[in-house]
């Protein structure tokens, strides 16, 4: 973009974006979308929009220059910027040619371009026709005024620039007529079309994703001792040619692991054009690329130069006769790009004593993304301004109310987090809140969801009264001075309404409320501004975006869009129908035949039945599940609505109800339960019936996950079905009390009458639901239950609770447990600091988890199935047990070393996990406790490993980390390091690290690496980490991948 003045107000009819200016900085890594434009034209205006609709609607990486840039950096800066974008925007206006910075910026992206067959650049006319652009008074008076301050060639090279962009037409053009009266619907279509372009780039450089992998290895970073060249060209069959994309791509893959890096585009071209005098005009054009006075500067540097568009033997042959190999230090190296395919035909393995490897590049299958981004979202991107505008315009410091309107499956939701998660709402909103009203309106679920949203510490208010809790949320909100936007999603009522307004005070600082209903005359009771943001229904060219978008990602389909269309047309625009329809058609196989068999199944539709329909159009998918699939889906009908379900819970549940058993037991090389169980969720994950809240921290598995309400009810109704209880499991769950509860029953097994309970509210008296023939299988509570021990004593007098395998509940006595001898997974509730337990009688005991730390007692004997242990005291005890091999097959350990072991016999004693050959996971906590070496004391199994509450963290201790050969995932959290500079390692550390996260991390203001250390990092995050000012420059170029949080 290009700023050539103070900005003013666009005459637009849009009004000014109420949002502060976000400063664009120059990352490592490859952005999405380069924005060219006139401040003063659109700035604050059309072009915020613009730039709002990519980043915030579509999470777009996009680049816009800062207005108070440096002009001294300005070109470096905006040069570079364009190189590393993979789509160029132009909005062209009725002063753009008055901007010597848009014209540079211009004529780079086109020689970028090749006529859009290299990189897409994307003309937008606002207000103006490309001929008045060209050819109007206005233009032709500022193109006289460049030439004559800039030259004629200049000028000539601008104006030729301007031709070509103006000429262009089709589908990635886009006018704005001044009499547009709606431009956020434009502003929506052009976002669209970036999205679903930028998607057949990705998907595309996805399927090279192995190709990265083998240039490396011919490029041979590591080696210092010569020069290397390497040329690449792409298999006839691709089609059309990504080689320029390869190159850039892989340009900025590696450039970190070089002392200086250019990349020159159309060699040939620029050859052919110099007549003689080849080395010196080369040269020079490499100067001016890498912004570098003289050639001398890079002789000695270790240098990696890209040469892309040598399309002939001639000119390959005269750059090895230059001795371009000559020209930099050791190590350097020279990747030669070409789309003509024939050029190494012939060439020998060495030229004029020039050693060259070549590469064909082939497409492969294609692969999962390592980091799992969001969902894509369809639409939405006028109702993202339109919402944001009505919460942030300053037309009263009023308290004020912002609803959501749409009937259930809209995208309410949707809309309201991707606002509440957007950077800017943070800074008019430094207090922000989020909780989900639902049907029922539990007045204490809400009151701590909406604590746990303000960081109140769960100790806090987790035993409060109803009352208490309310009386804490308004003192929360009224001791802050600040802005507050407190989000309530899916109101039902006015009830509801009335019985949470009064939590929120006034404060007459312009805090606001967002609500989300389907009923729009809660938001009248409510006095919402006017106008409500009703959610219309997803256009035609929406819903087939978002059906496409679903199955095929990237990839085009032209023999299956016209049913494609027709399958999303009957979904009638609302994305849940949509997304569900796409899980089912996109497990089928790809046929004309199977997909018109789909379409015959979803029913007619009803505008005055919507929900009926919805609910058909849900047990489609729910039909299409594999007979081992459906149970597992129905058990999502025991959880409360709109509950976060932690996966790893969902799954021990699934096992304990025997939902995972997969063929024949006690194989040798049968699957774990937790795996089997972790496919099983992905599936439905897939298939789009479970929605993804937050991923692990290798950014792949689910961490936790919701079903919509819609689904819910569906579960449960399904499970109630006659056709349904033809079994014996019984699933009772009480979202209240124990007098107000749902029923379901899952098909497991037709063994005895058993049951599962669970409970969300209070739970005294639970026990009056387990009649003396009923087997107890699963016993859940949700949180603290008054009178804890008194329900243990019950359960224990039960004479059938031997079938009992999962049990959460909060209990100190805990020699009871010898009672269960069938138990699974046990997981603690207690809050109090330490607690003993004995489990040496549980022989089937796989995980074991305590919210309060455990001294463990009474291991005789190996527990062969025991996998997870956390929050366990490190003293004589638990050494003992790993001393003499107790638990061999142990995947994740959880350990607090303290004071109560004396440094030396830790460091001693520490050794003894090496003996855990399975060990997956390791977490240290240090209370009271200076920490110790791990220099040869941990196995090398390890996958990930968890430093918690250190202090005097230092560099030997991240280089003995580095020596670990399988990590992968590094995670140091509320510690404080010895060194203000932390070298992290030398080349070689830290191999198949992929993911580093520092959270709460003092004391350090530098992190310093060697070259090839971490070579395979990509992910990196830093939360709160207050004092840091620097990273490696491995972590910069990362790109979006690299994270800093720290409000």
């Amino acid at each position: 973009m290009s700023y050539d003045g103070a900005a003013e107000a666009s005459s637009s009819s849009l009004p000014p974006a109420p949002w502060v200016w976000a400063t664009s900085s120059i990352s490592e890594g490859m952005y999405d979308v380069f924005l060219n434009f006139r401040g003063e034209d659109s700035r604050f205006a059309f072009t915020d929009y613009l730039y709002h609709g990519l980043a915030d609607v579509k999470k777009l990486q996009v680049f816009r220059d800062d207005p108070g840039l440096q002009l001294g950096d300005k070109i470096t800066i905006l040069m570079e910027a364009i190189k590393r974008s993979r789509i160029h925007i132009v909005v062209m206006s009725e002063n753009y040619v008055s901007s010597r910075w848009c014209l540079l910026e211009l004529q780079q992206m086109l020689k970028l371009s090749d006529d859009g067959k290299k990189r897409p650049v994307i003309p937008i006319f606002l207000y103006v026709e490309p001929s008045e652009v060209r050819f109007s008074d206005k233009s032709k008076e500022a193109m006289e005024k460049h030439e004559k301050r800039y030259g004629k060639d200049t000028a000539d090279a601008w104006t030729s620039a301007l031709n070509e962009v103006c000429s262009r037409s089709g589908e990635h053009t886009f006018p704005v007529p001044k009499t547009q009266k709606y431009e956020t619907e434009v502003i929506g279509k052009i976002v669209e079309q970036v999205s679903a372009t930028l998607q057949q780039i990705k998907q595309q450089l996805n399927r090279f994703d192995s190709q990265f992998e083998v240039v490396e290895s011919l490029l041979n970073l590591e080696s210092c001792d010569t020069v290397g060249v390497v040329g690449i060209y792409e298999d006839p069959k691709i089609g059309k040619s990504y080689i320029t994309t390869f190159a850039f791509e892989l340009y900025y893959k590696i450039k970190h692991n070089f002392q200086a890096a250019g990349f020159l585009v159309d060699v040939s071209k620029f050859l052919s054009k110099t007549t003689d005098n080849h080395l010196a005009n080369l040269q020079k054009e490499l100067l001016s690329d890498m912004d570098v006075k003289t050639m001398q500067e890079l002789e000695n540097k270790k240098m990696l130069l890209v040469l892309e568009g040598v399309d002939s033997k001639e000119h390959l042959e005269l750059l090895v006769g230059m001795g371009i190999s000559d020209w930099f230090g050791g190590g350097s190296r020279i990747l030669i790009a070409t789309e003509n395919r024939n050029l190494f035909a012939d060439c020998p393995p060495e030229m004029n004593g020039v050693k060259l490897e070549k590469h064909c590049i082939r497409k492969g299958e294609l692969v999962k993304e390592k980091i799992v981004k969001e969902k894509k979202v369809v639409g939405f991107v006028k109702e993202f301004f339109d919402v944001i505008n009505q919460l942030t315009k300053e037309d009263s410091n009023r308290r004020n109310v912002v609803s959501i309107v749409g009937m259930g499956g809209s995208g309410k939701t949707t809309l309201a987090r991707m606002i509440y998660g957007n950077n800017e709402v943070r800074k008019v909103f430094p207090c922000r809140a989020w909780a989900t009203v639902s049907k029922q309106c539990i007045e204490k679920e809400v009151y701590r969801k909406l604590l746990k949203s303000l960081k109140v510490p769960k100790s806090e208010y987790e035993k409060l009264s109803k009352e208490e809790l309310k009386k804490e949320v308004r003192k929360r909100l009224n001791g802050r001075r600040r802005k507050y936007l407190i989000v309530l999603d899916d109101v039902w009522d006015t009830e509801a309404w009335n019985k949470l307004e009064y939590l929120l005070p006034e404060k007459n600082n312009g805090s606001r409320i967002l609500m989300t209903t389907r009923n729009d005359r809660v938001a009248n009771y409510a006095k919402s501004k006017e106008p409500h943001n009703k959610l219309e229904r997803l256009k035609e060219e929406e819903s087939w975006e978002l059906f496409r978008s679903e199955v095929f990602g990237g990839e085009k389909c032209p023999d299956l869009e016209p049913i494609g269309k027709s399958i999303a047309k009957s979904c009638k625009g609302l994305p849940l129908a949509i997304v569900t329809i796409a899980g089912v058609v996109k497990k089928r196989n790809r046929s004309k035949t199977e997909w018109e068999s789909i379409e015959k199944l979803i029913p007619h539709w009803c505008d005055d039945e919507d929900i009926k329909r919805m609910k058909k159009i849900l047990q489609m998918s729910y039909d299409d599940l594999l007979p081992e699939l459906k149970p597992c889906f129905l058990y999502l009908g025991v959880f409360p609505e709109d509950c976060m379900i932690a996966a790893k819970a969902l799954i021990e549940l699934w096992n304990a109800e025997g939902l995972t058993k997969v063929g024949e037991t006690g194989r040798s090389n049968a699957p774990e339960p937790e795996d089997t169980g972790e496919e099983r969720l992905k599936e439905l994950v897939d298939r789009n019936l479970v929605q993804v809240v937050s991923r692990k921290s290798d950014g792949e598995g689910v961490k936790t996950c919701r079903i919509h309400d819609l689904f819910r009810e569906l579960c449960i109704s399904l499970s109630n079905e006659p056709d349904n209880n033809n079994n014996d499991r019984r699933l009772l769950s009480f979202p209240r009390n124990v007098g107000s509860y749902y029923a379901c029953s899952v098909e497991t097994c037709n063994e005895s009458p058993t049951l599962s309970l669970f409970f969300y509210g209070n739970a005294e008296g639970w026990a009056q639901h387990i009649s003396e023939n009923r087997r107890v299988k699963v016993l859940y509570f949700s949180r603290w239950v008054s009178n804890s021990s008194r329900s243990v004593k019950y359960l224990k007098s039960l004479s059938l609770t031997s079938d009992l395998k999962y049990l959460r509940m909060d209990f100190s006595d805990s020699y009871g447990l010898r009672n269960f001898p069938s138990l699974e997974t046990l997981h603690i509730l207690h809050d109090g600091w330490a607690i003993n337990l004995s489990i040496g009688g549980l022989k089937k005991l796989r995980h074991l988890y305590s919210q309060c730390q455990l001294d463990l007692l009474g291991v005789k004997d190996k527990m062969q199935n025991l996998q997870t242990l956390c929050r366990v005291t490190a003293d004589s005890h638990l050494w003992s047990f790993l001393h003499s091999g107790y638990f061999p097959n142990l995947r994740k350990l959880g350990l607090i070393l303290t004071k109560i072991d004396p440094e030396s016999s830790a460091e001693k004693n520490l050794k003894s996990l090496r003996g855990l050959s399975e060990l997956r996971k390791l977490k240290l906590k240090f209370v009271h406790f200076s920490g110790v070496s791990l220099d040869n004391a941990l196995p090398s199994s390890l996958i990930k490993i968890t430093l918690s509450a250190f202090t005097g963290l230092k560099s030997e201790d991240m280089n003995t980390l580095g020596l670990m050969p399988k990590l992968q995932i590094l995670k140091l959290t509320w510690g404080h390091c010895a060194e203000e500079t932390l070298d992290i390692g030398s080349a070689g550390s830290f191999p198949c690290l992929e993911v580093l996260i520092m959270r709460h991390v003092t004391s350090v203001a530098y992190l310093k690496s060697g070259q090839g250390a971490m070579p395979h990092l990509r992910r990196a995050v830093f939360l709160y980490c207050t004092d840091l000012k620097e990273v490696t420059q491995r972590m910069r170029s990362l790109g979006s991948n690299l994270e800093f949080v720290n409000d």
